[in-house]
């Protein structure tokens, strides 16, 4: 098992690779118990068990938030490269060397790059031989940028396209809902659009409203990821709540980025926050890339949520 910390501005990160916890991790650490009080962290053990397969964020705290991790890390991690998907179907080889919950991990590496940033690199076995490596870095005083690099093999998947599926497990909010930008119809104007307004509350994709889609989408009758809904987003941005905070995930692809929601993903009060990436036309040993902000701090409108993306836009042009 491979863990590291990072601790940077407001926010204390664990990152993890895929290997089997074992147990409870006896590492101590800088937590938030004295952050609230004086601004330090103190030093303890997590009492957190960790099962194989879930790599990513296992721990996000905020001295700004609760005393308590936003993701539901019990058994799992967010942020987690969660499987691949072609024209033949899903595999959850990123998780678990032959696919399958409960046996045993596939070989991951996590890299310390520097004291704010780390590398984690994965190689899914056959018949999906894709290489993913995503460097987590902190950046004060609420962010956690990714990079990632997606390169397939020769014969890595089916079809002319090749999908990419990350998830986060929310621990308990209070609304499981996520909102974006989009519009309900192609000529409608823009608004803040809740992704789980439907009754009951059902799994949903949004696609961007230039993605053309592939031939396969939407599928009612499919699995999550082709099920894409009418609503389209126009920006590739999306905040969830959380006690106080906000938890807001935005990107630089577009085209090929997908949004989902779970509402029950991680567990009956336990929404998934996920996306995925579509590569159309992927070409075999070419480096695709994106890149995207994670933010963490006290909610306090969707117009401040509208204004950090804006501003990251800005840095990354």
């Amino acid at each position: 098992m491979a863990s590291q910390f990072l601790v940077a501005g407001d926010l204390f990160v664990e990152v993890v690779d895929n290997a089997d916890g074992g147990g409870i991790p006896q590492k101590r650490l800088e937590t938030l118990s004295q952050a609230h009080r004086d601004g330090s962290f103190d030093r303890v053990a997590f009492p957190f068990e960790r099962s194989n397969g879930y790599n990513g964020v296992r721990q996000l705290y905020s001295r700004k938030g609760p005393q308590e991790n936003i993701f539901r890390s019990g058994w799992g991690s967010s942020l987690n490269f969660e499987f691949v998907f072609d024209a033949s179907g899903t595999s959850m080889a990123p998780r678990w060397i032959d696919g399958k919950m409960g046996s045993p991990p596939t070989p991951s590496q996590l890299t310390r790059l520097d004291d704010n940033s780390v590398r984690l690199e994965t190689s899914v076995p056959e018949p999906h031989r894709v290489d993913v490596s995503t460097v987590f870095a902190l950046v004060a005083p609420h962010y956690i940028d990714l990079e990632t690099t997606i390169v397939a093999q020769p014969n890595a998947f089916a079809g002319d396209w090749l999908g990419l599926f990350w998830a986060s497990y929310i621990h308990a909010p209070e609304n499981r809902t996520t909102c974006f930008r989009g519009r309900r119809d192609r000529d409608g104007p823009v608004e803040w659009i809740e992704s789980l307004e439907e009754i009951p509350p059902n799994p949903c994709v949004f696609a961007s409203e230039t993605d053309p889609l592939l031939p396969v989408e939407p599928n009612p009758n499919g699995r999550l990821f082709h099920n894409i809904r009418p609503i389209r987003y126009v920006s590739p941005m999306f905040y969830g709540r959380w006690r106080n905070m906000m938890l807001e995930m935005m990107f630089t692809c577009e085209d090929n980025l997908r949004f989902a929601i779970q509402p029950t993903g991680g567990g009956l009060k336990n929404p998934a926050w996920d996306f995925a990436v579509v590569i159309r036309h992927c070409q075999p040993l070419k480096q695709y890339h994106f890149r995207a902000r994670v933010v963490f701090k006290p909610f306090v409108s969707p117009e401040d949520a509208w204004e950090e993306y804006q501003r990251w836009m800005e840095t990354t042009k």
